[in-house]
């Protein structure tokens, strides 16, 4: 997936690499991120917590993985797993049906006259409800970093 966000690049990498920042818009629509940690080095990890609303149940869950690759603000490659509070990543028959684990993921940030071209790359994704899912669920994370954490930081910044 990709967008072109209003923003320059070194504004979009924080909203990446920043624990703080990540929680205000990571997840989907309605989700709320209560905790983040990075560990920004190859190598390094990450955990990415998320939370239902309460009319699904209120379920806290964690993304966590390592990351492989990083050119700072250009590009970030990373896994991406469900995990526990700790960053291991659950075994099979704790996982929902389809999901698949250490999927590849890479961010790729270009500027381009002050916006950001982001590109947004995930493999090894069996075929599967939960795929759909996750992407769709990247789609609305990403609307969210566009639609408020975005124009706050802009805000603030001017």
């Amino acid at each position: 997936m990709s967008r072109i966000l209003n923003a320059p690049v070194e504004t979009v990498w924080r909203l990446w690499t920043d624990p703080e920042l990540v929680t205000e818009w990571w997840g989907p629509e309605d989700y709320t991120s209560p905790s983040a940690s990075i560990d920004l080095r190859e190598g390094g990890s990450y955990v990415f917590s998320m939370r239902a609303p309460d009319d699904q149940g209120g379920a806290e869950s964690f993304t966590g993985g390592v990351y492989t690759k990083i050119v700072p603000l250009e590009r970030l490659e990373f896994t991406q797993s469900i995990t526990d509070a700790d960053g291991e990543p659950l075994p099979a028959d704790q996982l929902p049906e389809g999901f698949s684990q250490g999927i590849r993921t890479s961010v790729e940030f270009a500027a381009l006259d002050g916006l950001t071209e982001l590109t947004i790359t995930e493999r090894g994704w069996s075929r599967s409800l939960m795929s759909v899912f996750a992407y769709a669920g990247m789609h609305q994370s990403l609307d969210k970093l566009t639609t408020d954490v975005l124009r706050r930081i802009t805000a603030l910044a001017g």
